[in-house]
C-alpha cells in the first residue's frame, strides 16, 4: 500500500523520516509529491491509497479522480481544503488530528491577550525609538477587571477557559450547541451572542470554519460590540471578515484585534491590517511546539495507518455519515 503526502508546501529535502517510520512498520511505502492544483494531485497521486495533506486543495474533482484512494488524512484541526461530502459519497474516511495542539493555541491566545492588554508591542517599539516613559503602557487593567468572551466552547476554548480562570479574568461563553452539564463546576457564564457582544472587553473566536461560521465576525457583529473591544483569532481566518474588522477599526467601532490567521495566507503585502498599530498578528504559529509537531506527524501517519488497515480511529470527522 501507499501513502502519499501531497502538498504545495513540501520543503525539499525535508526530513518525513517520523511518518516513514510508523507506515513502514505496517508495510505501508511512503512518497512525497509537491502539488499546487487539483490537476497536479490527479496526475501524481492515482496509485495513493491514503492522502495526507496540510493545504492542498482537495475538490469532488480529486476525490473522483483518484481511484485507490481509501483515506484523507489532514495534518491538524481544520478540514476545509477538503470536501468531505465528495468523500463520503465513495465511502473515503477523512481525518483530523483535533487535539494535538490544544495547549499551545491556547496559551497563545492567551499570550496575545497579554501582550495587548499590557501593551508589550507598543511599549518593546517605543523604548527601541529611544523613547522611555513607565506611562507609556497606561492605561491598563488588572485582569480580575477584564471579561473575555468566548465564541464556542470546545477543547481549545476549555484550555482557554482554564488559563484565564488562573488569572483572575471574568469568563463568558456563546456555543449554541453546548450541553449544560460541561460548563458544571466553573465559574463561566453561558449568555446569548448579543449578551457577548456587550459584555466582553476581549472576544475569541474558537468554532470551526463552514459555510454557517464564515464571516460570522463581520461588520454587524463589530457594530454590536463595546467600542473597547479587542478581537482574538486563532482558528480560521476566514472566520473574519477582513474588510468589515478593517473598516471597523478605522472607524473605531472596536479598540483592536489580535490574529494569527488571516483570510489569505501568507499575508498580502498590501493588507491595511500590517500598517495598524491596533492590530497585532502572529503566521499562523499558534500550534507551534516541539511535542506538538512531534505528536502531529506520528499520528497522521497512525491515523492513515489504522484505517488502511480496517480500523475506525475516532478521528474521522465523517463517521457518522458512512454509518462507522
Amino acid at each position: 500500500m501507499l501513502a502519499v503526502i501531497v502538498d504545495s508546501h513540501i520543503v525539499p529535502g525535508y526530513n518525513y523520516e517520523i511518518e516513514r517510520d510508523v507506515l513502514s512498520k505496517e508495510g505501508i511505502e511512503l512518497r512525497t509529491e509537491t502539488c499546487r492544483t487539483p490537476g497536479e494531485i490527479i496526475e501524481r497521486c492515482q496509485d495513493a491509497d491514503a492522502l495526507l495533506s496540510i493545504y492542498a486543495p482537495t475538490p469532488k474533482s480529486v476525490i473522483d479522480s483518484l481511484p485507490n484512494c481509501k483515506v484523507y488524512v489532514r495534518y491538524g484541526i481544520g478540514y476545509d481544503n477538503i470536501d468531505v461530502d465528495a468523500a463520503t459519497a465513495k465511502g473515503i474516511p477523512v481525518c483530523n488530528i483535533p487535539d494535538y495542539c490544544l495547549p499551545e493555541v491556547a496559551s497563545h491566545t492567551i499570550a496575545l491577550l497579554l501582550n495587548y492588554e499590557r501593551k508589550i508591542n507598543f511599549m518593546n517599539n517605543a523604548v527601541k525609538q529611544r523613547v522611555w516613559n513607565s506611562s507609556l503602557g497606561f492605561p491598563s487593567r488588572r485582569l480580575s477587571e477584564v471579561t473575555l468572551g468566548l465564541i464556542g466552547f470546545g477543547k481549545i476554548a476549555q484550555h482557554v477557559y482554564e488559563y484565564a480562570k488562573g488569572f483572575g479574568m471574568k469568563i463568558i461563553i456563546f456555543d449554541p450547541y453546548l450541553p449544560d452539564s460541561v460548563l458544571e463546576g466553573k465559574t463561566a457564564g453561558k449568555v446569548t451572542l448579543d449578551e457577548l457582544y456587550q459584555q466582553a472587553d476581549y472576544i475569541s473566536v474558537h468554532v470551526p470554519l463552514s459555510a454557517e461560521s464564515r464571516h460570522l465576525l463581520n461588520y454587524d457583529a463589530f457594530s454590536r460590540m463595546k467600542d473597547s473591544a479587542v478581537i482574538i483569532n486563532t482558528s480560521r481566518g476566514s472566520l473574519v471578515d477582513e474588510a468589515a474588522l478593517i473598516r471597523a477599526l478605522k472607524e473605531k467601532k472596536i479598540r483592536g484585534a489580535c490574529l494569527d490567521v488571516l483570510e489569505h495566507e501568507p499575508v498580502l503585502p498590501d493588507n491595511e491590517l500590517l500598517d495598524m498599530d491596533e492590530v497585532i498578528i502572529t503566521p499562523h504559529s499558534a500550534f507551534n511546539s516541539v511535542q506538538a509537531r512531534l505528536s502531529l506527524r506520528t499520528r497522521v501517519a497512525q491515523t492513515a495507518a489504522a484505517v488502511l488497515k480496517g480500523e475506525k480511529p475516532y478521528n474521522i470527522v465523517n463517521k457518522k455519515a458512512l454509518g462507522l
